[in-house]
Parts: structure tokens; C-alpha cells; sequence
């Protein structure tokens, strides 16, 4: 049930919380559709629209208000460093709905103590399964269905076209293995794949208890797999490390799908790979997003492009809303948190 529907608010706390909401009416709409936001017994609830609020304002409103609970999603403005850095600043918990919180918290709010929060473990399985979608898609030849299915053509005369391929018994690589590549393994197990990863400072115990076989490197991995899941956290030591090399070592007709991040990968070595049309390429995530028209990506047949969309589902906004209301009310209650954002966990979000 979420926490703060309109016949359960939430009960007031030892100390007053001065909480602001800042979310667009179409944010709160998608999250909190049956939210009650102005009935949290004992605490002062304030509300902002981030259309309305330029830079200027948005400072003046924090100085003004003092709050000590932030709620926010992906348009609220960034907090602003010189009142982080100021003695008015009074935030003690940022309640972020969303993903990433980089673009609303900047890293000095972890050094003031501040406690923040994200979706956390709520669309793990969303985006486990976008990237399982991508993989047997590309498999079944799906970006060259339409044409095909108007040729007038038999089904013995489009098999070279479509080239379906099978993905029982494949070999299944992961470059990462968080929390989305181990539910990506698990939803792949049926297929009766072979799992091979690679992923920076992950014990190799760790792949051993999911059934993995760990590799040493890239080079390795990339020159192992039939299909390979891009699904690695980005740092300074990610960025880029999948280059025209490595790419140029997955064998001719495997599966690249990336659900990850996009900075990963050299995309403009991935634009001259898929153009030669020797690997089957899936892409949620560019460089650039949206993703403009004038790509050259856009204007390559048989890749399969989706518009960022493996995060929530359209029936788990909902589920991010009360991860979020439920995260407040264990704040208000002195409770442990879920999806709390440390320092290591910000260090490598984008």
C-alpha cells in the first residue's frame, strides 16, 4: 500500500521536517498518482514546480524555506553548490525517485552528511529484461520483419535474409556484473546458455556463485562471446575502454546489445562496425539523447534502436513512487533506508 495515500498519512516524528516536494505535475502524475503529499502529520510540506523555478529562484526558495527532506525526480534543478557550501544550508535527506541523482545532487552533499536515496533495486528487472528482448530480437532478425514480411517471398527464400538464429546453447558474455547482469543471468538460464563476464574490482567469488566463469579482460571476453550485454557502471576507468579492438574481437554475426552506458563504448567505432554489418547491434543508450535524427546510427539498416526506454516500464512509475514515499517514511521514522547512494555507488553513476 503506499504510504501516504489519503487514509494513511504518515505519523508525525520526534523532530519537525520543513519536506519539499519538487516535482512537475506530470512527475507527480506518473509517480505519485494517489499520493497525498500535504498530509504528513507533524511536518512542514512545501511545493515547487521546477518549470517555474529559474536558478535564481531556486536558491532563494532553499534559503527562504530552509527545507531538511528534498523530493525530487528528474527535472528538479540542481542544488546549488554555493548554498551547500553556505551555513544556511539545512538539508539533512534528498529523496530522489529517479535514477542517476548526479544531475540534481552534486558529490559536496555527501560530505555534509546529507543521506540520499534512488530508485534503487525497483527497475533491476526492467532493464534485465529490455536487454533480454534486444538479445533474442537481433536474433530473429526482427529490424528487417517489415520488408520482409511484404516481399511475397516464402519462408525458404527469407531465412538468408533474416539469418534467425537460436539462443539456446550460446555462449553469453557480460561486460559488468552488477545487480542487472545478475538478473540478466538469471532470466537467461532457461535458455541453457554459458555465462562468461568481465567486470572491474567484482571478486571473482562472486561470479563463481552465479555460475559465471570470469574472464581476465576484455579482449577475452569480447573474443569469447556469442553475445555480449554491455551493462558496466561508467567511471574514469570505463569510459571508453570498449574500443574498435575490442569490439573487432567479438566473432562475425555475434549479438552487442548495450543497456549500460553509452560513454563505455567508443561510439564512433561501433558506427563503423555496424555499417560493415558484420555484428547484429541493439543500442539503448548514445552519446548524444536524444538521439538526433542526423546520426549516422539512424541511417544504418538492421540495428535495433530504442530510445532509452529499459528503465521503468509504463506500470512501474508507480513502484518508483512508493520505493520513494516508503524511503520517506522510514527517514520520518528513524528507519534504515533502501537504495541509499554512498559515495562508491555516486562515483560510478552517470
Amino acid at each position: 500500500m503506499n504510504p501516504l495515500t489519503e487514509t494513511q498519512p504518515i505519523a508525525a516524528a520526534a523532530d519537525q521536517e520543513t519536506i519539499l516536494f519538487v516535482l512537475t505535475p506530470k512527475e507527480q502524475e506518473l509517480f505519485l498518482p494517489h499520493a497525498r503529499l500535504d498530509r504528513i502529520s507533524g511536518h512542514d510540506c512545501i511545493h515547487a514546480n521546477p518549470e517555474t523555478l529559474n536558478p535564481a529562484r531556486w536558491e532563494e526558495l532553499l534559503r527562504e524555506r530552509r527545507p531538511t527532506v528534498l523530493l525530487s525526480a528528474w527535472n528538479t534543478p540542481p542544488v546549488p553548490t554555493s548554498w551547500i557550501e553556505s551555513g544556511d544550508m539545512s538539508l539533512r535527506y534528498l529523496c530522489h525517485i529517479t535514477g542517476s541523482v548526479r544531475g540534481v545532487a552534486p558529490r559536496a552533499l555527501l560530505s555534509r552528511g546529507v543521506r540520499i536515496t534512488n530508485w534503487g533495486p525497483t527497475i533491476i528487472h526492467t532493464v534485465a529484461e529490455h536487454a533480454v528482448l534486444m538479445v533474442l530480437a537481433l536474433l530473429r532478425g526482427t529490424p528487417a520483419w517489415p520488408a520482409a514480411t511484404v516481399s511475397g517471398k516464402y519462408t525458404v527464400e527469407l531465412m538468408p535474409v533474416l539469418r534467425t538464429r537460436s539462443l539456446r546453447g550460446k555462449r553469453v558474455g557480460l561486460h559488468g556484473f552488477g545487480a542487472v547482469a545478475r538478473e540478466i543471468v538469471a532470466l537467461l538460464k532457461p535458455f541453457q546458455v554459458d555465462f562468461i563476464a568481465c567486470s572491474q574490482g567484482v571478486p571473482r567469488s562472486l561470479f563463481e556463485e552465479h555460475g559465471v566463469e570470469p574472464c581476465d579482460n576484455l579482449d577475452a571476453l569480447f573474443s569469447r562471446s556469442d553475445v555480449l550485454i554491455e551493462c558496466e557502471s561508467l567511471t574514469t576507468q570505463t569510459q571508453g575502454s570498449v574500443t574498435a579492438r575490442i569490439l573487432n574481437r567479438l566473432p562475425h554475426d555475434a549479438v552487442f546489445v548495450n543497456v549500460g552506458r553509452a560513454q563505455v563504448v567508443d561510439e564512433d567505432a561501433l558506427i563503423r562496425i555496424a555499417a560493415e554489418k558484420r555484428l547484429r547491434i541493439g543500442l539503448d543508450v548514445y552519446h548524444q539523447e536524444p538521439l538526433p535524427p542526423d546520426s549516422p546510427l539512424a541511417a544504418i539498416p538492421g540495428l535495433l534502436l530504442s530510445p532509452h526506454i529499459a528503465g521503468p516500464t509504463w506500470d512501474t512509475f508507480s513502484c518508483c513512487g512508493d520505493h520513494a514515499l516508503e524511503n520517506l517514511r522510514r527517514y520520518l521514522n528513524n528507519e534504515p533506508l533502501s537504495g541509499l547512494v554512498t559515495a562508491e555507488i555516486y562515483d560510478r553513476s552517470t
